[in-house]
């Protein structure tokens, strides 16, 4: 056991040696880096110390003299264009002074501030230059190193000029695609122009900031941002829409005879700009009735609405609802459609009580009444005066409208209502019941278009007055119905 110790030993040492030496190695190789400054000469008083209108550049530490020069030189101008206070976006700002002013960017106002930038900054030159010279170590590798500090002078004259000429030249743009974007307003593309004209106001909104330049020399600047926040707002609350077909003569089963249409545009004093390439929906809000539910404004402006059928013979109301792109803040986007009811009616009740023909009949006045005040037209019923209850419950569509053909009715409603079955329940007391038909008639399909019937009854305390209000009981659920299935209700 204790000489397998001492073997073990034997062999441990020399590993822990070697582990130790290269430990040792790595730490003295690390620690032999640094830096050293081997010019003798101090540095310029101007280093430390910039005065009024000047800009110090200062250089990262190069192998190559020329690359340091070049390097100080555009922090010097990186610094002029930082000093702009934001009028090129700092995304660019390295991209211009690498470059000499040549960016890619679609942006044309961008690209002009890098041009009157070019013609400006990128071409300032050094005063004076003041180099200094570094040996680097590291390991055992040494190398000469060059740090380089210039001074750029951009005095407050310059800096002047150069401001005029960045406010000229985005002014001149600025007015340029303003009128631009009326010519788009004109065409009916107003977003494309209010996008464009947002586009110009914030480009040449930051201009009215510069300090150091006279009033006078924002003036223009100024006029053009005003004119752009009046046009944007002219713009969004000039855009009109127009119904047309509106309080049309809707008839129950037929199409209307014009089809809707919404016009949409853009207004300025008594000029119409057309905007196509808008969504429309239509929507029933009133009545009933089968249409063309969505549309597109055309190159006209104007988005049409088909109505097929009337399907309810009261007021029909139809909403256009403009589908404006969103963030503009459209005031108008909906038109409702009123259309008239225009149904000339005709109505005929037999009405008897207990086998007795009744002289007015309650149904009859009932129906004319509702009808009436849903603007029916009545016409007057003579021509069925000799019609009989089974001609009315079981009369052809096509015998019914070659009646009336002189008469230019839309509707005939015939119907028969009448009480029976009383039942003595004590003395004063009785018990009897009704049935009612209604039958409607549309003349110019010549088809039957509603069959209604309803049975119930009702005390009263005589035979008659207890048929009497079964009648009236009958009749009231018989309009009630036929009302709601017309879409009267």
């Amino acid at each position: 056991m204790k000489n397998y110790f001492i073997l073990k030993v034997k062999y441990l040492v020399p590993f822990i040696i070697l582990c130790i030496s290269s430990s040792l190695f790595v730490t003295s190789c690390s620690n032999n880096y640094y830096e050293k400054r081997v010019t003798e000469t101090p540095r310029p008083y101007w280093v430390d110390n910039p005065t009024a209108g000047i800009y110090i550049g200062i250089s990262h530490k190069f192998p190559d003299e020329a690359d340091a020069r070049a390097d100080a030189i555009n922090d010097a101008k990186r610094q002029i264009i930082e000093s702009l206070g934001g009028i090129i976006e700092s995304e660019f700002v390295d991209e211009i002074v690498e470059s000499s002013g040549k960016i890619t960017t679609t942006d044309a106002f961008t690209r002009s501030r890098v041009k009157v930038i070019s013609r400006n900054i990128i071409a300032v030159k050094p005063e004076n230059i003041f180099v200094e010279k570094w040996h680097k170590q590291s390991g055992r590798y040494s190398t000469t190193l060059y740090q380089v500090y210039v001074v750029v002078p951009f005095s407050e004259v310059k800096h002047k000029i150069f401001m005029k000429e960045l406010v000229n030249e985005t002014y001149n743009l600025g007015n340029k695609r303003y009128k631009e974007s009326m010519d788009l307003a004109f065409q009916g593309r107003i977003f494309l122009a209010i996008d464009q004209l947002m586009t110009v106001k914030d480009n040449i909104s930051p201009l009215s900031d510069i300090t150091g330049l006279a009033p006078s020399d924002l003036k223009e600047i100024n006029s053009l941002k005003e004119n752009i926040k009046a046009m944007i707002e002219e713009i969004k609350t000039g855009v009109r829409i127009e119904g047309k077909g509106d309080r049309q003569p809707a008839k129950l089963g037929a199409p209307l005879e014009e089809p809707l249409k919404l016009s949409v545009f853009w207004q300025k004093g008594n000029k119409r700009f057309p905007i196509s390439g808008l969504k429309v929906d239509f929507k029933l809000i009133e009545g009933k009735a089968t249409f063309t539910p969505n549309s597109l404004t055309g190159e006209g402006g104007v988005a049409f609405c088909e109505v097929r059928d009337i399907s309810s013979a009261g007021k029909i109301e139809i909403e256009a609802n403009v589908h404006f792109p969103e963030g503009y803040d459209i005031k108008q986007s909906r038109f409702i459609y009123h259309l008239l009811s225009e149904n000339k009616v005709i109505v005929k009740i037999i009405e008897t009580n207990l086998e007795k023909p009744v002289d007015i009949s309650y149904l009859e006045n009932t129906l004319l009444q509702q009808l009436t005040d849903k603007g029916f037209t009545a016409i007057e019923n003579d021509i069925f005066s000799k019609i009989s209850k089974s001609q009315i419950e079981t009369g052809e569509p096509e015998y019914i409208a070659e009646l009336v053909n002189d008469l230019n009715a839309d509707l005939v409603l015939l119907g028969t209502v009448s009480s029976g079955q009383v039942n003595k329940i004590q003395e004063g007391f009785f018990f009897a019941r009704a049935r009612g038909v209604i039958r409607v008639f549309n003349i110019e399909k010549q088809k039957v278009v509603g069959n209604y019937i309803v049975e119930d009854k009702e005390a009263g305390n005589s035979e008659e007055n207890a048929g009497t209000k079964a009648i009236s009981k009958v009749s009231d659920q018989l309009v009630q119905k036929l009302l709601s299935e017309m879409g009267l209700y």
